[in-house]
């Protein structure tokens, strides 16, 4: 069983703000949550496409208990508690947990506690399967997440990570972004490259799993955005990629930004609409199927 108390240890000394003690580096969404669920575009309707998929491959038993490590406010798990199943979420961030829980209705089985992925408070084998959606950027130590994940998931459950690519791709975030480069701060991120090639299946190979075909490639949305929604987004700093930077350079860097930004003939009115998309990884842990 996982043990639903606060972990010492699980957030840096101020509890709030900035990347986690433990083991090394992770984004610690605390001081954001208000906003995330406003800033974060995933359709409910997606996720429940996808979930039907990996339930009618076995990928999911019915009523079985799942871990939602790096869980946020619960968007990428509440899905599963509303279908029936018994759900755990942890997250380094007490804030985040707090949203997620306020969503849980009296008639689910969900928890959401503070945890740290990288040393889960579960015993070995307790889960039929886990989620994880764009977490292994924000950890350094992200193999030994990727170890936690695999122990606390029973011989032949499922790891499962859904991202959602090009919903925060605009041409504000990317010239935002090759103004950083330009000023050498281009590795922003604290884990694993979410822009990279095959470094996660090639690690969980390395463990044993075994990854299972899944075919999400139609789960695709259609979204937009003002330039000066996104660079208000920035400026508010909704995004853990930013956080490090100077103080000074951040500033520098968004006044660049809105001088391009109002070289445009609509300015911050501009309009851009994206094409978002789930991509969906699966691990089958080491170990027979049950």
């Amino acid at each position: 069983m996982i043990d639903d108390s606060e972990p010492t240890g699980s957030a840096d000394s101020s509890g709030e703000t900035g990347r986690s003690a433990l083991r090394g580096l992770s984004a610690n969404y605390s001081k954001i949550a208000s906003r995330y669920d406003a800033t974060r575009d995933l359709p409910e309707g997606m996720l429940a496409a996808c979930y039907d998929r990996l339930i009618s491959q076995g990928l999911f038993p019915p009523g079985g208990r799942i871990l939602d490590a790096g869980c946020g406010t619960g968007q990428v798990s509440l899905p599963l508690a509303a279908r029936g199943y018994d759900v755990r979420g942890i997250d380094i961030a007490t804030a985040m947990t707090s949203v997620a829980q306020a969503k849980v209705r009296p008639d689910w089985r969900a928890r959401y506690t503070v945890g740290d992925v990288r040393d889960i408070p579960a015993e070995d084998g307790s889960f039929d399967a886990a989620v994880v959606s764009k977490l292994f950027q924000h950890v350094e130590d992200w193999q030994q997440g990727c170890r936690e994940l695999i122990r606390v998931v029973r011989p032949g459950g499922c790891i499962v990570q859904i991202n959602e690519r090009g919903a925060f791709g605009n041409a504000v975030r990317r010239f935002f972004s090759r103004k950083a480069d330009e000023r050498g701060f281009g590795n922003r991120y604290a884990g694993l490259n979410p822009h990279g090639g095959a470094e996660l299946s090639a690690f969980m190979l390395s463990q044993g799993c075994q990854p299972v075909p899944v075919d999400m490639s139609d789960l695709r949305w259609e979204t937009e955005i003002s330039y000066g929604e996104a660079i208000g987004r920035i400026q508010e700093g909704l995004f853990a990629e930013f956080w490090d930077l100077p103080r000074d350079m951040h500033r520098q860097l968004v006044a660049e930004t809105l001088a391009w930004i109002d070289t445009q003939p609509d300015g911050r009115d501009t309009i851009e609409r994206l094409t978002p998309y789930l991509v969906v990884e699966v691990f089958r842990a080491p170990g027979q199927q049950a």
